[in-house]
């Protein structure tokens, strides 16, 4: 074999020895199809260090670098399963999702759905909460990487005349998230972000806001009427449209009032794009 497609080989057969992550070890004959020897009689040794400890060493380095950014995105979930099952789940998840991309960034956005799935019955049976405290803790992870956008402030809305406000087309910024759960996992969030216990949870069915203002992440729960208004929002409904569908709920005396202690709210948060 010439000797460049020796060292794409073993190449090869390095990045495959190394994310292997099944529980036995690997086999001392790993190589690709073709390959002359088995890999570690490929590998030299290095001041004193033989070829197997080496590639251990990168072996191990592999997971251990996944397992610590798992960790650091998800340390409500950590906290909760402890060490070892957090030790366990992060095995299982990369065996079922290995990374696909050379940045470390997305490692993990697939975890909240490993969790509902039934290979992550092991956990959620004890955690049944899991796998929504894990789309809390992503969404954090997410919002906080989104997009910046200039955002829509009172002076611009000031500026507008009276008959402009009814064609007002809102814009929700690109870094927000809404969660619909089956579980108040933002208490435990909370809890965690608190250095406190962690509290027992029931099932209770909840929608929550993730949001980014000024480099700092927001968590809250909303109402019944604001979830609906924001959804009006993303459907594209002018201002004038949300109104009229609020109107049609809390009648035509408290809907101005409410709405526009929405847009208030909003306004603050920073949670509204500037038109372009």
């Amino acid at each position: 074999m010439p000797l460049r497609d020796e060292l794409i080989a073993l190449q090869r057969d390095l990045a495959r020895h190394v994310t292997q992550l099944d529980a036995g070890e690997p086999s001392p004959d790993f190589g690709s199809p073709g390959s002359r020897a088995p890999i570690a009689e490929r590998i030299r040794s290095d001041r004193g260090i033989p070829p197997e400890e080496r590639l251990a060493i990168y072996r191990h380095g592999y997971f251990a670098r996944i397992h610590g950014v798992l960790r650091d995105d998800y340390g409500a979930l950590h906290a909760l399963f402890g060490d070892a099952a957090f030790h366990d789940l992060a095995k299982l998840y990369l065996m079922a999702h290995p990374p696909r991309s050379y940045s470390l960034r997305d490692v993990g956005a697939l975890l909240p759905e490993f969790l509902a799935s039934p290979v992550a019955e092991p956990f959620t049976e004890r955690w049944p909460f899991a796998a929504d405290l894990a789309a809390l803790e992503w969404a954090l992870v997410d919002v906080f990487d989104a997009a910046d956008v200039c955002v829509l402030d009172r002076e611009a809305l000031a500026a507008l005349s009276p008959a402009d406000w009814a064609g007002l087309q809102l814009e929700l910024v690109a870094a927000h998230r809404i969660l619909a759960l089956d579980w108040p996992v933002q208490r435990l969030r909370k809890a965690w972000s608190n250095e406190q216990p962690m509290p027992d949870l029931f099932p209770s069915p909840t929608k929550v806001l993730v949001h980014r203002h000024r480099e700092q992440v927001f968590t809250r729960s909303l109402g019944e009427l604001e979830d609906r208004a924001l959804a009006w929002v993303r459907e594209g409904c002018d201002f004038a449209a949300i109104c009229g569908r609020a109107a049609d709920e809390l009648g035509e005396v408290g809907s101005p009032s409410e709405v526009l202690g929405l847009l208030e709210r909003w306004i603050a948060e920073g949670l509204l794009a500037a038109s372009e």
